[in-house]
């Protein structure tokens, strides 16, 4: 199975990562990172994978392969769908965040075009939230 993360950088596209690593380690499934943020590099689309002290790459087998959007103006959503189809990618993790009636309305969210947009299934994770 391929599953695909899209990443972002934000306590919510961690949560989709941590949780992509555990369910293709338990799967023994390949992982491959969409990062919403960062456009790809111009040497085959590949960038280097950010370094998150709460990410624990020791413990995870997993090869994961990181990807970035291909064009700084392109709409990151619309080509992580099209990631997943060109990858035959069997599922999609997503972080959702709380927002406002309001935020709902007026702005359009990268997770819901994909949960509405994509042809595979979609898991959607929140992020941990800690009383520090």
């Amino acid at each position: 199975m391929t599953i695909l993360v899209a990443f972002a950088h934000t306590p919510e596209g961690l949560a989709a990562l941590e949780h992509g690593r555990r369910l293709a380690s338990s799967e023994n499934s390949q992982l491959i990172v969409f990062d919403m943020d960062t456009p790809a590099v111009e040497d085959g689309g590949s960038i280097t994978e950010p370094d998150f002290a709460r990410v624990d790459n020791a413990v995870n087998a997993t090869e994961v392969r990181w990807i970035g959007h291909r064009r700084e103006d392109s709409d990151p959503a619309a080509e992580l769908i099209d990631v997943s189809e060109e990858l035959s990618a069997e599922l999609i993790v997503v972080g959702l965040r709380r927002r406002s009636r309001v935020g709902k309305l007026l702005l359009g969210s990268n997770a819901q075009r994909i949960l509405i947009d994509a042809e595979v299934p979609v898991l959607a994770v929140k992020a941990s939230h800690h009383d520090d």
